[in-house]
């Protein structure tokens, strides 16, 4: 929230809904007819200081939501590689805690390296690649909102399943394998259920979508930006799913020195509160009903550019003109091509097809934060602990968002729009990528000198018994490569969301928002299929060969979006959308909801 008052006429009802009537333009060139009340001039986007507009309250209370849905998923997700790959260890309490004052490590079903990198990763596989469906589901049929709720239910039985998987006559008898693996995909649906929906529903609660003058108390004449909104209320986002992350330093401790059953308590209690605060929501939220599908009009539409410019044309200039009414009207094929669609439309097609060519650059980033599949895991393994689980390092990936967040979100990005520095998405996104890059080359250079320092050589991570089983090299040096794929999260993730919502058309953003988390199922995906290799005593060159890739990407990338940067962030409306106002920031009035009905 900014924390200077605006004051200026309500801009929430200024807009043409019989059109698409917004789109990406050039800060040089916005066109005349995309007139609107407020509109600054060019000179005014030249020399006026942008600021954010104001968030509702009720978009702090959808942030709390997804730090309870966070908080339990990340309260277990760290776990599955110690419960899967190490056996129940001996000396332990029997609920798979370790002996205090070992350098052991918890585990409970003992079945290996291979199987519990693949058990991790397709967990995470499914929890990023089902949103495709469901995404596509609350766009089309059912509403963002009722889907939401629907994703917590199943998750709860989740939740009552793995507390079961902790019971200690189970873990003494060998029968926890199927209420474990069972909960763990129940989860998995879930989450997917509840995560392409919840940004779009939280984005749908900004009212203002374009670039326009205000006043503030002190009288100076400002832009209230949508890009700048956008960063500020995405930020608040990720900052409570990082908050909700750190959740698992307390999992990580009770599995160390309690045992499973609390670990696994712990998520549970976290994801209580989660259908209270959706009841107290469900009249207050501004809700955009399901409008049915653009998709069969997008394949008609690429259909029309294929077959008039053909697939070398793809990609290059012009080439989605060819689908637009007024172009097929000016070649007098209108007989030929029946078109559902104005011309805007097909200009809002053209920049989803852009910003889903954007994520696909980001499994990159993702190997490089958390590295290929679960092998940051294992290289925590081979270094001394002191009594410190192993777990816990990783949480630091969350810390430094933590840290990082409020900097960025009152300190560095309004210090740039002060001094009129546009440091646009594509920029964010690329220092993301090389940061990424840098913390990859940190974990490639620890695993070096764990292999070389470890009394198991290149299999220090294959439960080592030598010696101490562990190199002489503090796990706290692991704390460097997490914190920086960390604040690499914030350039490269929160311009997504922006990115993935203002560049869709209304009826498939949810659709895209999933696309944008499928690109880290991708990454789930090549970390599942390199599960055989994602061990000893190839570890090294597990982490150093993303580190490489994500090098050469990030100027691959910078030199094909950068001219994304020099455009006005808008978003696309349609005749379909129907929303209330939402409730103001100074007020604790509710605003009124809209039945997501056909």
């Amino acid at each position: 929230m900014t924390t200077t008052e605006i004051v200026a006429a309500d801009g929430s009802s200024n807009y043409d809904l019989e059109k698409h009537n917004t789109v990406s333009t050039t800060h040089k060139n916005i066109p005349i007819e995309d007139d609107y009340e407020g509109k600054p001039t060019q000179e005014e986007l030249d020399t006026l200081r942008r600021v954010p507009g104001s968030l509702p309250i009720i978009a702090y209370l959808i942030c709390i939501v997804e730090f309870c849905e966070r908080a339990s998923y990340y309260g277990i997700q760290p776990l599955i590689p110690n419960y899967v790959n190490r056996p129940m260890p001996e000396g332990g309490n029997g609920w798979g805690a370790p002996p205090r004052d070992s350098q052991k490590t918890a585990g409970a079903l003992g079945m290996g390296q291979s199987a519990a990198n693949a058990v991790a990763q397709s967990f995470s596989m499914l929890a990023y690649a089902l949103p495709l469906v469901f995404g596509w589901l609350a766009d089309a049929k059912t509403g963002r909102f009722k889907l939401i709720c629907w994703g917590v239910v199943v998750f709860g039985v989740g939740h009552v399943l793995m507390v079961v998987a902790g019971a200690k006559n189970l873990l003494a008898n060998g029968t926890t394998t199927a209420p474990y693996f069972l909960s763990v995909y129940i989860l998995a649906i879930g989450a997917a259920m509840f995560k392409p929906n919840v940004s779009p529903l939280l984005l749908d609660q900004v009212a203002n979508t374009k670039p326009m003058i205000k006043v503030l108390k002190t009288g100076e004449r400002v832009i209230e930006d949508p890009e700048a909104t956008t960063e500020r209320v995405m930020l608040w986002f990720y900052l409570m799913i990082n908050i909700g992350g750190f959740m698992g330093i307390a999992t990580a401790y009770s599995e160390k020195y309690v045992g499973w059953w609390l670990a696994f308590l712990i998520p549970l209690i976290l994801y209580l509160p989660l259908p209270f605060l959706l009841w107290f929501l469900r009249n207050r939220l501004v809700l955009h009903p399901p409008g049915g599908s653009d998709l069969p009009n997008i394949f008609r539409i690429l259909g029309i550019c294929f077959r008039r410019g053909g697939f070398k044309k793809f990609g290059r200039h012009g080439f989605w003109d060819l689908a637009k009414p007024s172009n097929i009207a000016a070649a007098g094929l209108e007989g030929q091509y029946k078109t559902e669609w104005s011309d805007q439309f097909v200009e809002d097609v053209r920049r989803t097809f852009q910003g889903t060519g954007i994520f696909c650059f980001f499994p990159i980033q993702y190997l490089n934060d958390n590295g290929l599949g679960s092998a940051a895991s294992f290289l925590s393994t081979m270094l001394k602990t002191d009594g410190v689980p192993n777990d816990v390092i990783q949480n630091f990936n969350s810390i430094s968002i933590i840290a990082t967040a409020p900097v960025l979100n009152y300190g560095l990005y309004p210090m740039l729009r002060r001094f009129n520095i546009h440091y646009g998405p594509i920029a964010r996104i690329t220092t993301g990528l090389a940061m990424s890059s840098l913390g990859g080359m940190g974990y490639t250079l620890l695993n070096y000198y764990a292999y070389k320092l470890s009394p198991c050589g290149e299999y220090g991570s294959s439960n080592c018994t030598v010696g101490t089983g562990v190199a002489d090299i503090s796990i706290w040096f692991l704390v460097i490569p997490f914190a920086v794929g960390g604040i690499s999260e914030l350039f490269v993730n929160v311009p997504a969301y922006g990115i993935a919502y203002s560049r869709a058309p209304p009826n498939m953003r949810g659709l895209v928002s999933a696309i944008n988390l499928f690109s880290t199922a991708i990454a789930y995906i090549i970390g599942l299929a390199c599960s055989s290799v994602v061990t000893d005593p190839y570890l090294t060159w597990i982490f150093g060969g993303p580190a490489i890739a994500g090098g050469v990407l990030t100027v691959v990338f910078y030199l094909t979006f950068r001219h994304i940067d020099s455009e006005e962030t808008v978003f696309s409306q349609r005749e379909t959308i129907e929303a209330a106002p939402a409730e103001d920031s100074s007020s604790q009035k509710a605003a009124p909801a809209h039945d997501e009905k056909n």
